[in-house]
């Protein structure tokens, strides 16, 4: 027993100095909350450094819209306004060619412009779909002559190039409406809201919230090309059928477009009815069609802005009048 005891003490008194070592405090480890002031501004500062420059979305860099009053507009209106009481008349009709009601231009009116309706072989350079364009009003699905030069808007091909296989016709009206709607923002006064492309994010208008020239791309073809059917007219004219769809709504534009080929005002679709009358039509109808889409547009311009957006719609039908799929470009504009 003495043993047993004396063995017991000789090992409480052997370990307890490891067993006290073991145990050290620890205190707990600091969170944020724990940090001072100073030391919270600090590690912000530090964080958001490498953003400082940084923008949450693309600055706006947009072509106001055919029928939307835009603050764009009537700053241009009001400038051109400013400028013919204080420029020299040389010095304004230089800037301003187009008033004609002070200047005299070489500028060649819709009624005197026109486009044969034959194939063409002249034409050297590369065509959208890589085929030689023939120049009527049969053929659908061919090649489109490239893309023109123009003064007024960017000189810069901006689609993905992924349609130009599917279709050389809605690759031409994408080149021209991308030229034409910029990029992405929100104008002040615009029904639209945040705009990509020509799509306005507000249920007004398209409702749909696209990030890129790519889901642009697939908006306009999936619910412009093939819901309205518009690849079932000829190439001479679907170009700029959905270009007109794209500023002035499908039903107001096909309307229109039936009206002018003088068939009842019944349906919202392309059908072969539409089809055989763009087959049948004598003349130079993306000319023709033209000059219609410039009346009506001056006249929205004169009846809801005063005349305002005059400058800014005749700008958008002389880009539009020089990229037909049919129109052959004196000055070809490439990727």
């Amino acid at each position: 027993m003495k043993k047993f005891l004396l063995s017991v003490l000789f090992c409480l008194i052997v370990m307890s100095p490891y067993a006290y070592a073991a145990l050290q405090a620890t205190s707990f480890p600091k969170t944020y909350a724990d940090t001072t002031f100073v030391q919270r501004v600090q590690n912000a500062t530090e964080g958001y450094k490498p953003f400082m420059d940084k923008k949450a979305y693309t600055e706006l860099n947009i072509v106001p819209g055919e029928e939307f009053f835009t603050d764009h507009m009537i700053a241009d209106a009001e400038q051109q306004q400013h400028d013919a009481q204080t420029m020299n008349i040389a010095d304004y009709c230089q800037k301003y060619p187009y008033d004609t009601g002070k200047c005299t231009t070489t500028y060649t009116t819709s009624t005197t412009t026109t486009t044969p309706s034959t194939p063409t072989t002249t034409f050297s350079g590369r065509t959208i779909g890589g085929g030689m364009v023939t120049k009527n009003n049969q053929v659908i699905g061919g090649s489109c002559y490239p893309a023109a030069r123009d003064r007024h808007f960017t000189n810069q091909v901006l689609t993905t190039g992924k349609y130009e296989s599917v279709s050389p016709a809605f690759e031409k009206s994408l080149i021209t409406i991308f030229r034409k709607e910029g990029r992405c923002g929100t104008i002040p006064n615009d029904p639209c809201g945040y705009t990509c492309y020509g799509i306005g994010s507000s249920p007004n208008c398209a409702g749909v919230v696209v990030n890129s020239r790519a889901e642009a791309e697939d908006f306009y073809y999936n619910r412009f090309w093939q819901k309205y059917k518009i690849y079932k007219l000829p190439d001479v004219i679907s170009t700029d059928i959905l270009i007109a769809c794209m500023a002035s709504g499908p039903g107001t534009a096909l309307s229109q477009f039936r009206v002018f080929l003088g068939l009842p005002s019944k349906t919202s679709a392309v059908d072969d009815e539409m089809v055989n009358a763009v087959k049948a039509y004598s003349g130079d109808i993306h000319n023709k069609w033209m000059d219609k889409r410039d009346a009506f547009l001056q006249d929205v311009a004169q009846r809801r802005y005063n005349g305002r957006t005059s400058q800014g719609y005749a700008n958008a039908i002389e880009l539009k009048r020089k990229n037909g799929c049919h129109v052959q470009p004196t000055e070809p504009l490439y990727r």
